[in-house]
């Protein structure tokens, strides 16, 4: 379904090309000797079948807006979704203008629409039905169903969240805030976009041991994306962005003094939203990878290890999921790079390490079979990289963190991020 101009005119200039395509193949199924009727005959349907479909997306986008369709009552739960968007539509207000009728961020309501309302609370579609006059009736007898462990205050690291202010306005003591502990929980993750818990758990990959607390990563979780909402970057991210010669450039900062913040704009300038949030009591998370209202990109990190080779790696590794792993059907990556484990993640260590030290080059460098100060500074100069990436990756295949303990860029990297932490 068609839900605002910009896929309005995405989906006129697609039907188009389809028209185009479809007397391309015409022409051709006069013209061609070799190839057999019938041929021609299934690729003009697919492509008739492919134009008719968003012909009646397109016009139904334009009844809408026009007003010949009015959508003012649901009696059927499953019709729900669709009514709400095309509500919005009818009523001439658009995502960002619905969003401050109801007092939300116009990125949540995008998400909702492009996820049909699946992950939005009892709450939300009550509140987005009546904003848009649409009456709920017959079948549509919903009641909320609580769920007391996700606004306990003892589920979470809370005394941890209340310290650094996640709890926006909020201006009273500790003791205060345990007391009232169920509003600004359910206030903070309305904020960061989800009201119940189990949105946060939705198409994501945890890379983590057993012990991980899932409150406090979904809390971790909600603070980036509150975080993530309020910052800007200098163009939308296209597909196809990180490419080798990207990431070459991208490694040549970390010669830099402050390199990671080099780093933090080489990115936001790309289109990609970049969020620094140590991680809290009971995730040990090092970064994570998620897709923003279906297509920007965000990497967020900790610095849970504030050395300068652990952030490069742990840059390079979400960026390999952003580039290869992030789909609609995997939104959320989450990563203790301490953890040892195979598939995705184990693809993503592997890109990191060759993106930053080319494979062949490392093979054949002599810095693998005489390791030294001398040798690991000679390595990164010719590869024009900072040492911490050479003896990081020493370490890491060796075991052995004792190494080069003065080459790792110890105690660089929050120093760099000191207002954002």
């Amino acid at each position: 379904m068609i839900t605002n101009d910009r896929q309005y005119k995405i989906a006129k200039a697609q039907a188009e090309n389809f028209q185009y395509s479809l007397e391309g193949a015409e022409f051709e199924a006069r013209t061609a000797k070799d190839i057999h009727p019938t041929l021609f005959k299934i690729q003009k349907d697919a492509i008739q079948s492919q134009l008719n479909e968003l012909i009646s997306e397109i016009k139904e986008y334009e009844d809408l807006k026009a007003g010949k369709i009015a959508i003012t009552e649901v009696n059927v739960i499953k019709e729900l979704p669709l009514a709400l968007i095309k509500a919005r539509i009818a009523n001439g207000l658009t995502q960002s203008e619905l969003a401050d009728k109801i007092g939300m961020k116009m990125q949540q309501i995008q998400r909702y629409e492009a996820e049909q309302y699946e992950t939005a609370s009892i709450k939300t579609l009550t509140k987005i039905a009546e904003a848009l006059k649409v009456r709920l009736t017959g079948e549509v007898q919903i009641k909320s169903v609580d769920a007391p462990e996700a606004l306990n205050s003892k589920s979470y690291p809370f005394k941890q969240m209340f310290q650094r202010g996640w709890f926006g306005n909020f201006s009273g003591t500790y003791n205060d805030a345990v007391l009232d502990s169920k509003n600004l929980l359910e206030k903070f993750f309305e904020t960061a976009g989800f009201e119940n818990f189990q949105y946060g758990f939705n198409k994501m990959s945890i890379r983590a041991g057993a012990a991980v607390n899932m409150f406090a990563l979904n809390a971790w979780y909600g603070r980036v994306l509150i975080k993530a909402s309020n910052q800007k970057t200098h163009q939308l991210y296209k597909k196809g962005t990180i490419t080798d010669s990207w990431l070459q450039e991208l490694a040549k900062l970390s010669t830099a003094t402050n390199g990671p913040v080099k780093a933090a704009d080489y990115l936001r300038n790309s289109g990609i939203k970049f969020i620094v949030e140590p991680h809290l009591e009971g995730t040990f998370l090092d970064g994570a990878a998620l897709r923003w209202d279906n297509e920007q990109p965000i990497l967020a990190m900790t610095t849970r290890y504030d050395r300068l080779d652990n952030f490069w790696f742990v840059l390079f590794h979400e960026l390999a999921h952003i580039q290869l792993h992030l789909s609609e059907d995997l939104t959320v990556i989450f990563d203790d790079l301490d953890v040892k484990i195979e598939g995705i993640e184990q693809e993503a260590d592997n890109f990191a390490l060759n993106a930053l030290i080319p494979d062949e080059v490392w093979r054949k460098s002599l810095v693998r079979f005489s390791p030294s100060n001398e040798t690991v500074k000679s390595q990164a100069n010719s590869l024009n990289i900072h040492p911490a990436l050479v003896a990081g990756r020493i370490r890491r295949e060796t075991g052995r963190y004792s190494v080069f303990s003065d080459l790792v860029g110890q105690g660089e990297v929050r120093a760099c991020f000191m207002e954002e932490i």
